[in-house]
């Protein structure tokens, strides 16, 4: 053996040792971290069931830190964060939640819940929308979700959309805490439910007890209270086209027109009124006055979906098929999840004898039908 071979062999032994003792290092120090984390878990879990929330919260964060895939550490740091109303920092930590357990609503749902506190209406309008739609949350978080999302709602100016969220609150929760004044609170078109001492509270409370008792199927205490609210505060905007609607829904039309018209004087700048009358003079089979309330909605709110498919509908009670296209294309542009634009253009297509198209805004229409959409509603 040479000297050369020697000096080869020594140096991949000292290699494999070096190699081994490396190995053996890092193991160590990995169990060493992991043993670390471990403790840091174990310590923040006691101190949250003692009640130590400042000192649980702390340790959850340095345990995180440390392990930041770790999921059951992100719930109870943001539930203890929310509880704390620290709500930014809570709305964080779900908001990492939801990267880490994508397909769990409940993760959703809370960052929503965390950012509308924090006056994010947009996004906790999205993402309490998604974690609904998803299903399976746990009996309070759906109600506290559910209520918050008609709330986010009535800050983005979605009345209609508000209502909806409210009536699926009721039928599973009728005696929510605030469910009554924020029902009237979106009767009469408000942006938030009013504080006590707001001039409009009492109206509110008026409104909510009329809603209660539509969706309670009492429909002579609810025209009581609604003649109550139109009474006591006549000049009240949306009030009468509250009534209105209430009266429209008990095929009382002429009465619901009366009241949109007062409606028109109260709300000057709201399109609304025009095209409830409109609504109605299109259910009365008068195309002439419908396509004159459409008009002056439209010099109010020239983008308003519903005034595009009210004119489309005039259209159509004249058989004038191919006027009636145009209308109806641009209210579908515009509200594309609205299953009457989708039976309006399906009826037309097949007046016009274009059967593929006839059908294909058909099942637009099943599929509009068969999705709770509570923030793509616009019938108001």
């Amino acid at each position: 053996m040479t000297r050369r071979s020697h000096i080869f062999r020594r140096l991949r032994r000292q290699l494999r040792f070096l190699t081994a003792i490396s190995t053996l290092t890092i193991t160590s120090v990995a169990w060493a971290q992991s043993r670390d984390i471990t403790q840091l878990e174990t310590r923040a879990e006691k101190a949250e069931t003692a009640g130590d929330t400042a000192a649980a919260i702390h340790l959850y964060a340095d345990a995180l830190a440390a392990k930041p895939d770790w999921t059951e550490g992100w719930w109870r740091y943001g539930g203890l964060l929310y509880r704390e109303r620290r709500f930014q920092e809570a709305g964080q930590a779900f908001g990492r939640l939801t990267r880490l357990a994508p397909g769990n609503p409940l993760g959703f749902a809370l960052l929503g819940l965390c950012e509308y506190q924090g006056a994010d209406w947009g996004n906790s309008v999205l993402h309490l929308n998604r974690a609904l739609s998803r299903g399976g949350l746990p009996a309070d978080i759906w109600q506290a979700a559910t209520y918050h999302l008609a709330l986010g709602l009535l800050r983005q100016r979605n009345q209609s959309g508000a209502l909806l969220t409210l009536k699926l609150l009721f039928h599973k929760a009728p005696d929510y805490p605030g469910i009554a004044l924020a029902l009237g609170s979106a009767e009469l078109n408000q942006e938030e439910p009013p504080a006590p001492d707001a001039a409009v509270f009492p109206a509110a409370q008026i409104a909510g007890k009329a809603a209660l008792a539509v969706l309670n199927g009492q429909p002579a205490e609810a025209e009581k209270a609604y003649r109550d609210l139109v009474s006591v505060y006549p000049n009240q905007s949306f009030a009468h086209l509250s009534f209105g609607l209430f009266l429209e829904s008990q095929h009382r039309e002429d009465e619901a027109a009366n009241e949109f018209a007062v409606e028109t004087k109260i709300s000057t700048t709201s399109a609304v009124p025009w095209l409830w009358l409109a609504r109605v003079a299109v259910a009365k089979e008068n195309p002439e006055s419908a396509l004159a309330y459409v008009a002056r909605a439209r010099e109010l709110d020239p983008s308003e979906p519903l005034s595009f498919l009210i004119e489309g509908r005039s259209l159509m009670l004249e058989h004038r098929w191919e006027q009636a296209l145009a209308p109806l294309l641009k209210a579908e542009d515009l509200a594309p999840q609205s299953s009457e634009v989708h039976f309006a253009l399906a009826s037309v297509y097949s007046a016009l004898h274009q059967a593929r198209e006839a059908e294909k805004e058909r099942q637009l229409f099943l599929q509009a039908q068969s999705v709770d959409a509570p923030g793509e509603d616009a019938k108001r």
